[in-house]
This record gives structure tokens, sequence and C-alpha cells, in this order.
């Protein structure tokens, strides 16, 4: 039964991608969904960008062996959405199709948007592979096969589907999608609650099995020093990311997207917090569970009757297959916009034969993409290490230069490149040691580096102003 459910599901979304593919007659189409979309699809396709594997998961696997603090993820990156409304209010005006153009357009420099754009690929095929080995375990719980068996048959469906619609499919099955998601697992937080008589009950298992002292609690007797790992990284990233800024820039206008960023933070903050629930009830009821990425998916199988669970790990899946396509066509964007148009093609952009030609390329380069994403996460299977090694190297280099450039008029060419090769030294020395005054290595190198581009800045802004003029 669980199966079938999952299965119809499937391909439901996959016709609905066909059929979106209709609405895609130029690269706009495909990319940015044409720039109309209203106020729903942009704030479900954000949700649906960070509502995935590394929510569902990867926080209740966390929350099974932390316990509630592993609820500061998702509110850095629901935060995080609303102050990229700060960065979009100096971004008026300017029709952009990636973040890393911006780069470009700021600091008249096309080697600093390659390098940008290289780093920023780089994250998107990382958290794109954590993505994959999630829903191939979801999937390897239901006893189908392997869990390398069954991210291969999830990426295929999801990269064939995206190479099909574009953004305008990711947009639509994302409205459906968080829908599905967020019902189902809502519901069966509550479900599972309740047929363990409560989360009194629950808490006094846990108690009893000595979870830690700050197990309950997001503050009292937790590591500043922890919450910062589980907060900067994912907040600092969704400043710069690409995935968040192409569903910003696919709204029809910038009241739209203020709007929308603001309901998306409210629906995550409140989305969220059942995957953490689920996680620390799935360490009372299941305390010998040896791998804990599965405590979701474990847990609603055992606990739910099988049409329930059914359509609850279609609901995971769906909420996988959304963030998987989201990052799926951000990656796809920096392909085509930032390196073949930008350095390749020769040709005038704005003809249709062209429009034609670049869509073709698109669609084979979500393919590609697609299959590179499925090699790392085969040969990476850790879901976290994934996702914080693809956060920390993008976000250590490209955030001081996205962010000062957009927000500070000083910052200039020769900070921006110091701000991005000092980021990754600062990563290196950390991976190799290094302490930063007891600050995780991700955050410190991020801010370390912008550190630098401020000095370097205002060592050469005089200079580089009077080049200008």
């Amino acid at each position: 039964m669980e199966l079938a459910i999952i299965a119809l599901y499937l391909i439901a979304i996959f016709g609905i991608g066909i059929y979106c593919n209709k609405f895609n007659n130029s690269i706009d189409d495909y990319l940015l969904a044409g720039r109309r979309l209203g106020g729903g699809l942009t704030t479900f396709t954000l949700v649906a960008t960070y509502f995935g594997g590394g929510y569902v998961i990867g926080v209740g696997g966390e929350a099974f062996h932390n316990g509630m603090s592993a609820y500061w993820s998702p509110v850095a990156g629901a935060v995080g959405i609303l102050a990229v409304c700060l960065i979009l209010k100096k971004m008026e005006g300017m029709k952009v199709c990636t973040v890393t153009e911006i780069m470009e357009n700021r600091y008249n420099s096309p080697l600093l948007r390659l390098l940008t754009t290289l780093l920023s690929l780089l994250a998107l095929v990382g958290i794109l592979a954590g993505q994959v080995t999630s829903a191939g375990s979801v999937l390897a719980s239901l006893g189908i096969g392997s869990t390398t068996t069954c991210a291969i048959i999830v990426a295929v469906f999801f990269i064939g589907f995206t190479a099909f619609g574009g953004l305008w499919a990711v947009t639509v099955t994302d409205f459906i999608q968080i829908i599905i998601a967020g019902v189902g697992l809502i519901a069966a937080t509550l479900f599972v609650v309740v047929q363990s008589g409560g989360w009194d009950t629950i808490a006094a298992q846990l108690q009893a099995a000595d979870v830690p002292d700050n197990y309950f609690s997001l503050l009292a007797g937790t590591e500043p020093s922890y919450v910062l790992w589980l907060i900067l990284p994912m907040f600092i990233y969704t400043l710069i990311g690409q995935d968040v800024y192409q569903r910003l820039f696919a709204a029809k206008n910038t009241k739209t997207a203020y709007q929308s960023a603001i309901l998306a933070c409210i629906i995550l903050l409140v989305i969220c917090f059942f995957p953490v629930v689920l996680g620390m009830a799935g360490r009372a009821l299941f305390p010998d569970l040896e791998v804990s990425s599965l405590v979701v998916p474990t847990i609603i199988r055992t606990m739910l009757p099988p049409v329930f669970s059914g359509f609850t790990l279609a609901a995971i899946i769906a909420a996988v297959v959304s963030t998987a396509d989201s990052i799926l066509t951000a990656a796809t964007s920096h392909v085509v916009n930032d390196m073949y148009v930008r350095y390749v093609c020769k040709d005038d952009v704005e003809d249709p034969a062209v429009q034609k030609k670049l869509l073709n390329i698109s669609r084979v380069m979500t393919l590609v993409i697609g299959v590179i994403s499925v090699v790392v996460a085969l040969a990476i299977p850790s879901v976290l290490m994934v996702l914080n090694s693809s956060y920390t190297l993008f976000t250590a280099g490209v955030f001081s230069p996205v962010v000062a450039g957009l927000l500070w008029k000083k910052a200039t060419k020769a900070g921006a490149f110091a701000g991005l090769f000092s980021g990754l030294i600062f990563v290196a020395l950390g991976w190799s040691g290094f302490s930063f005054f007891g600050i995780p290595s991700d955050i410190a190198s991020s801010l370390l580096s912008l550190v630098v581009l401020i000095v370097v800045s205002l060592m050469t802004y005089k200079s580089e102003q009077t080049v200008e003029v």
C-alpha cells in the first residue's frame, strides 16, 4: 500500500512537469518562470527550497541526538529569507538571473563573477547530493532495496521532471508538494504524540533514558558555539544562495518578493518544528536506532496505519524532491547564464532561434548536473557532511563580496578579491586544525573574510574611484 501511494504520487508529479513544459518558450521561462510568479507560487517555492531532506531527515536526526536545539537550523534559514529583503532593495530594477551576475555588475569584474559562480555550483551540487541521499534513505526504509538503488530511483525521477518542465514545473509542483508535506508531517506528529500517551509520557521516557539536561531547551545549558554552528552557516548561505534569489527574481515585482519572503519565513518557522518533535519522540520510542537520519521514516512506518504512513512518507519524499528540483534549476542557471551565455554564446540571445537553442542546452545541463550530484551522493553518503562542507566553501568565499558589495558603497574590486581568497584560506586553515579563538571554522572564515574585505576596500577605495573617473 505504501509503495503504491508513493508511486502514484511520483507519477502524478511527473505528469505535471511534462504539462508545464508547454509554458517554456524562452530561457527566462525555463530558468525564471517568465518572471511572472504571483505571491502564492513565490511563497511556496521559497518554502520548498528549504523544507527538504535537510530540514525533515537531517533536522529529525539532529533532534534525535540533541533535542530541541536542532530547531535553530530552520530558524536560521527562515530569518535569513527575511534578511534577503534588505539586499533585494538594493537590486530593485536589476534584471538579472543569478546572484553571481551581480558581482560583475557591481565590481566590473568578469573574473569575480566566474569564481563566485564556480563556488556556488560546488555548493549547489553538494546540497543536491544531500537531497539524493535523504530520498534514498526514505525509500530504503520501505525495503525496496539498498540506499544506493533507492537514491538512483529518486534521482532519475526529479532530474527528468526538472529537465522537462524547468522552473514553471518546479514552482507549480512546489505549491502542491509543500501543502502535502506540511499537512502530512503535522498530522503524523500529532498522531504519534497522541498514540504514545501524550507529550508528557514521551518526555518521561526521554528523562528515564538519561538525555542531556538541555535536551528540552533551545537555550538553557546549550553551548553557544553549538548554537552558532547551527544558525550562522545556514543564515549566511541564505543571504547569498542562488536557489533563494532565483525564486525572488522570478516574482512578478519587488513587492510580491517582499510579501512572499515574509510569508515563507512564517510558514517555515511553523512546519519545521514538527520534524524536531518527531526526532525527539523517536529517541523515546526507538532509543537503540542505529541510523539517526532514519528516525523520521522509521517512526512513521512503525506508528502510523499503512494508508496514513504511505501518504506521510510520500509527503517526506515530496519535501525532498521539492528542494532537489529547486537546487537543480539554480545550478543550471549558473551553467547556462553565467558560463555559456556570458563566455561562449556569440549570438543575439533575443533571437527566437537562439532562445530555442538555449532551452535545449538548459535541459542537457540539467541532466548533466543531476548525474554529477548522484555520483557525489554515492561517494559521500553522509547528508550533513555533504551539506556543511558545501556551505563552508561557498559562504567563506562569496559571502563578503556579495553582501558588502550590495550594502556598502565603498566595497572595492580589490577588497572583493581579497575577501574571496582570504575566506578560502581561512577554511583551509580550519580544516587543517587551526583554531579561530574557538569559533567554528566555517563561521570564522566567512566573518574574517568580511573583515579583510573591509580593510582592503578602505585602503583602495580612493585609488579605484580615481581610476574610474
